[in-house]
């Protein structure tokens, strides 16, 4: 005797599941970018600073503070000033820095984030060292 199953009413569909495969090319890009992210050398993640040989102080923006890393020489429009004087010193609301490559960066960060400085605006200044033959 032959046993007859009833047809189902609804045909059943199957679906893919594409998210072993998904995690799978996630796993492997996490791999791939931590092994090449190792075989970087430290030499060429350097940074080249900029040089000044001579500083026309004449075309510079004004009131321009000049940071330099020996103990505190800060000069602003030539005139020596501390951090605790600068607020006062300093007039108008805006104020260009202008440090020297040997300045920690610590020092620059906590100049920056100083609270007395609040209402100027603080711009950096950078110098471009040209080449002998784009004169």
């Amino acid at each position: 005797m032959k046993l007859r199953l009833p047809k189902p009413t609804h045909p059943h569909k199957t679906t893919l599941d594409f998210s072993l495969a998904t995690v799978n090319i996630v796993l492997l890009l996490i791999f791939f970018f931590l092994i090449s992210g190792s075989l970087v050398a430290t030499e060429e993640m350097e940074v080249d600073l900029s040089e000044t040989a001579d500083l026309p102080l004449d075309k510079l923006p004004r009131p321009l503070l000049l940071l330099r890393p020996e103990g505190q020489d800060w000069r602003l429009d030539g005139t020596p000033v501390t951090p605790d004087t600068l607020a006062e010193a300093a007039t108008g609301d805006l104020l260009h820095i202008l440090a020297d490559k040997r300045l920690p960066a610590s020092e620059l960060i906590a100049l920056l984030q100083d609270p007395r400085l609040d209402g100027l605006t603080l711009k950096l200044v950078t110098l471009r060292q040209f080449a002998e033959t784009e004169r």
